[in-house]
């Protein structure tokens, strides 16, 4: 309970997590140069692919260790002391194999801007034929919707589980796990077609899996066809991240990659709980149908917008 007492104490509690965030995505754009030194081109999709599946593999078995440990114990204390266990451990394997990491920079470097935006803009040009904008800004929509269909799939099955004769909490288990399957398979895999399409054609593909699933949900919501279009907008999203970082990977100055990168992340990933929430206002607003035909919106615009942008290129 917070009270006066501890109020300083949870405080604390919630800086430290936004320290440990922080550092964490300092440390994933640190991760990318060295991938960009050590691993080869034609590898290095599968790499990024292999520790973004990593993460989504490791946090939901993580959170369920959480949750059991408090439910058995009822000691919050336990749980945090182990949680903090688990980043000494992290920090003295890091410590120990440290050599393992060291990046040299062996490419002669370029000379380079000190804005970051041209050079994001050129390199938007050069590997997707669209303007940083309009392909920063189509991803964003992309996360918006597949953040959002996650979101409403959870207060859907509210009322469609026992339409469908389903458990809702079985229901949503097996939608968590079908995601985590999709994810990680769409990461590690580098043999499917569609590791053969470029940028551009691959970001199509991607924003057709949200337009599938919310026109399941509109009019034919069956919780077979639900499973398998959560399973393919996991598995492109899957796809989707490490391709367009291997992509770009080799055009960027490697002393550039970590500041390139982080911008882009931090453009494409900042809408996605702004949007999300706005969706999930309206679900609670108007509806689900209303909230899954604006989030269909969404998607259907972002495809006329990627085709008249890559167009007017």
């Amino acid at each position: 309970m917070i009270n006066h007492k501890t109020v300083f104490v949870f405080y604390l509690v919630v800086g430290i997590n936004l320290i440990s965030d922080i550092i964490g995505n300092y440390g994933g754009n640190l991760l990318t140069i060295i991938i960009q030194d050590r691993i080869e081109d034609r590898s290095r999709q599968q790499t990024m692919g292999l520790n973004s599946a990593i993460g989504t593999l490791v946090e939901p078995l993580g959170q369920s260790v959480g949750v059991f440990i408090i439910t058995q114990t009822h000691n919050y204390s336990l749980a945090g002391l182990i949680n903090a266990l688990t980043f000494l451990v992290s920090a003295i394997c890091l410590i120990v194999g440290r050599r393992s990491i060291l990046s040299t920079i062996r490419v002669k470097p370029k000379k380079t801007s000190n804005c970051l935006w041209p050079i994001i803009q050129e390199l938007m040009l050069q590997t997707t034929g669209m303007g940083a904008i309009s392909y920063l800004g189509i991803v964003m929509v992309l996360n918006i919707v597949v953040v959002s269909f996650d979101a409403i799939l959870n207060l859907l099955f509210i009322d469609l589980a026992p339409v469908l004769k389903i458990n809702y909490a079985v229901a949503i288990l097996t939608i968590n796990i079908t995601y985590v399957v999709g994810s990680v398979w769409g990461s590690v895999t580098k043999k499917t077609w569609i590791d053969r399409l470029n940028l551009f054609q691959l970001l199509l593909v991607t924003l057709m899996a949200p337009i599938i699933a919310f026109s399941l949900l509109l009019f034919y919501p069956n919780f077979y066809l639900i499973l398998l279009s959560m399973f393919i907008v996991s598995f492109m999203s899957g796809k989707m991240d490490p391709k367009m970082f291997a992509t770009m990977m080799p055009q960027i100055d490697p002393h550039m990659t970590g500041s390139v990168f982080g911008t882009i992340s931090t453009i494409v990933t900042l809408g996605a709980p702004i949007g999300s929430t706005g969706i999930i206002i309206l679900y609670n607003l108007y509806g689900g149908k209303i909230a899954c035909l604006c989030a269909l919106i969404l998607s259907l615009s972002s495809i006329i917008w990627a085709l008249l942008a890559y167009r007017n290129r």
